[in-house]
């Protein structure tokens, strides 16, 4: 990513994160997270150092967040959509079942073919999974670890869980030693211990960043498989009828009849136009 040169003293400035801790400010995070959403190296710029000029002393990253979104906002609204990549997935809960779907679909447009299994059979015992996936003939055993909490991170805990039901199912004979692999899937991010067991160990991992310029934001940027959670319009009840349609990716939106789901659904249409119309915006525009 580029940096960008402080104009003024604010290194002086500390921020509080999500979790009470204080860091110091940096405008290079700014500027890096508004490039990450699609903006120019110009308006990135131009929204950083009016960031800078904003921020005081204990501000929070929740309020920094805003301030990016909102700038982001009265430019270009995609742009906006796009910043909230993050903020969308965490909407995804709080269960986490919408994110076991979502998952689903998106490893479905990388060529997986993802088995509708709940349960599988070790030598030692049966285990619960969230997804029995299938690539070129090798056999990945799913988790999903949903996180809504800012700053939560995945710890090497869920790698040797992983791991060693990955060595149970081995042991059963139903599947070829050679060709069965633990897969960990999260919205956050690892803790190092967790990516360095897991290389180790072959545990293969998808997060937040992870692996480095492959992570699954980079997955859904590439081919624009943005949850309808990102859409600003999009409320609770309207989510729940989706989920019950099967729509939760934002393209999905695209083919909804509105008028049809408005008259079943008891919606009223404009609320169902509005929100294609951002899908539209977020998936199309160029």
């Amino acid at each position: 990513m580029k940096e960008l040169k402080k104009i003024s003293n604010q290194n002086l400035i500390e921020v509080t994160k999500s979790n009470g801790e204080r860091e110091p400010f940096s405008i290079n995070k700014v500027y890096n997270s508004a490039l990450r959403a699609g903006a120019s190296f110009s308006l990135a710029k131009e929204i950083s150092l009016e960031i800078e000029s904003e921020v005081y002393n204990g501000i929070k990253t929740s309020e920094i967040f805003k301030k990016v979104k909102n700038k982001l906002k009265e430019k270009d609204i995609q742009l906006s959509m796009r910043f909230s990549l993050k903020e969308g997935m965490r909407r995804l809960g709080p269960e986490g079942f919408l994110f076991e779907d979502f998952i689903k679909k998106i490893l479905s447009n990388y060529c997986m073919t993802i088995k509708e299994q709940n349960m599988i059979s070790g030598k030692c015992g049966q285990y619960e999974i969230d997804f029995l996936a299938e690539n070129y003939n090798y056999f990945f055993i799913g988790e999903c670890k949903y996180r809504n909490a800012h700053n939560s991170k995945i710890d090497i805990n869920t790698s040797l869980k992983s791991f060693a039901i990955l060595e149970d199912v081995k042991e059963s004979g139903a599947f070829s030693q050679e060709k069965l692999r633990s897969f960990i899937v999260t919205n956050a991010k690892f803790t190092v211990d967790a990516i360095k067991y897991s290389n180790c160990k072959g545990v293969k991992l998808l997060g937040w960043r992870y692996p480095e310029k492959r992570g699954l934001e980079k997955l859904i940027e590439e081919k624009k498989l943005y949850p309808v959670t990102i859409l600003p319009a999009l409320t609770k009840h309207i989510l729940t009828i989706f989920q019950k349609e099967g729509i939760l990716l934002a393209n999905e939106v695209l083919n909804v009849d509105i008028d049809k789901l408005s008259k079943s659904n008891s919606i009223p249409r404009a609320s169902l136009a509005k929100i294609k119309n951002q899908a539209e915006i977020l998936i199309n525009k160029k």
